[in-house]
């Protein structure tokens, strides 16, 4: 394990879902690409990765506006279709080998929780396939506490969940939104990208 990822003197783990836990980017961004393909509209990879803090709903709204276009179906079937999508190749979705490693390290030792921004359906479904699933005590999600990804509290609702203080809780975070939401709680965190970069 990678010194700079060690938990410390932290009493328990946060882990994000969508980024630190798993590599579901490229994933997402099929998903999405093919639920629009079949409305007519392309979508490009390099925009997608340039707003994955938001929804899918929120995403389409906007891409939309930009190009002036709509769709021939409503907004909530293309989300339910692109859900249905990713869900088809949850078990494809890869871990990131080194945050995996704290969570093995750590399992038994310190109460861990998924708090993610992401949809609770999508996320306890995907981590049905991956090998750390039964390593958490707590799964928070935006559909827990609020929409917006991420929020302070959904960190403060894991921390809640774990019996824990806020400021004993290591956040583990890969983006510049995740770890300003970690902070806002009151949080220290690890900006894991250096690690989880492939």
């Amino acid at each position: 394990m990678h010194p700079d990822l060690a938990p410390r003197n932290a009493a328990c783990l946060l882990f994000d879902w969508d980024g630190t836990l798993v590599d579901s980017q490229y994933t997402n961004y099929r998903a999405m690409a093919a639920a629009l393909q079949q409305e007519g509209v392309d979508l490009a990879q390099e925009w997608f990765d340039a707003r994955t803090g938001l929804s899918s709903a929120e995403m389409i709204r906007t891409l939309l506006d930009e190009r002036g276009l709509s769709l021939g179906r409503p907004l909530e079937e293309v989300v339910a279709a692109r859900d249905a999508l990713f869900l088809e190749e949850a078990h494809t979705v890869r871990p990131h080998a080194a945050v995996l490693a704290v969570v093995e390290a750590m399992k038994h030792r310190l109460p861990m929780a998924v708090a993610s921004g992401g949809a609770r359906h999508i996320i306890e479904t995907t981590l049905k396939h991956q090998p750390f699933h039964d390593a958490f005590q707590a799964l928070v999600t935006r559909d827990d506490v609020e929409r917006g990804k991420p929020a302070p509290d959904i960190f403060l609702a894991a921390a809640e969940a774990l019996g824990a203080h806020p400021s004993r809780c290591l956040v583990y975070e890969d983006s510049d939104e995740g770890i300003a939401a970690a902070h806002a709680a009151g949080m220290p965190v690890i900006d894991v990208r250096p690690f989880t970069r492939r």
